[in-house]
């Protein structure tokens, strides 16, 4: 989510973004190339973190999210990519091959560091409520193009999506302090809790909870 520190007002008039039906490299590349020296992946990939790790980590996180009826948008200048996850699908079913395929490239000490940072972060869901969940999950902005709105536009339209068709976004992780602080008054997010390992003033990420929507 640090890509949203570039995009946060624009004069531009942006067009709305397209859903992905189909996995295709421009998108893993953006994605790959916008966390590059994120905290978060670096955190899970540990030394392995470069960009071939990430293409092929975001490959098989597109892929898996289309396979397992998440959604992925995008601008239709193919400029920004944003990936959203069911938590139904991670907390309720058995994970498909491609999963289990971004769980390799982590490989088990990272799929572990991923594990504890989601169970640090103190986000449960009420069982209840995790049906009509959805999670931002990865939001990626071309090199070259930030500073223009993209990653804003692309988040506010796409919460607002969700929201119409009844779903809730009960939190996000972001990447960094500065990041967290443009959640709020942008998104409705306010911060839940930075998650910090030993020995690091910094953290590797930061849990954002939302206020509820507007009806």
């Amino acid at each position: 989510m640090e890509e949203m520190l570039k995009t946060q007002i624009t004069q531009e008039t942006l067009a709305d973004p397209i859903k992905i039906t189909q996995a295709e490299p421009w998108q893993w590349e953006i994605l790959a190339e916008a966390f590059l020296n994120d905290p978060t992946l670096n955190f899970w990939l540990g030394e392995k973190t470069s960009m071939a790790s990430l293409c092929e980590f975001f490959e098989a996180v597109i892929k898996d999210t289309l396979d397992s009826g998440g959604a992925v948008f995008s601008s239709p200048d193919q400029k920004v990519v944003i990936v959203w996850t069911r938590h139904e699908y991670t907390y309720l079913e058995s994970p498909g091959k491609w999963k289990q395929r971004w769980y390799e490239i982590l490989d088990p000490e990272g799929v572990k560091r991923y594990k504890w940072t989601y169970a640090t972060g103190d986000v449960e869901i009420d069982p209840s409520r995790i049906r009509n969940s959805m999670l931002p999950d990865y939001i990626g902005v071309k090199s070259g193009t930030q500073g223009r709105g993209y990653g804003s536009h692309i988040l506010k339209w796409t919460l607002n999506y969700f929201d119409q068709l009844g779903f809730e976004s009960p939190y996000l992780l972001a990447s960094t302090r500065r990041s967290a602080k443009l959640y709020g008054p942008l998104m409705g997010y306010y911060i839940h809790k930075e998650i910090l390992i030993e020995n690091n003033p910094v953290p590797v990420g930061i849990f954002m909870k939302r206020n509820e929507p507007a009806q």
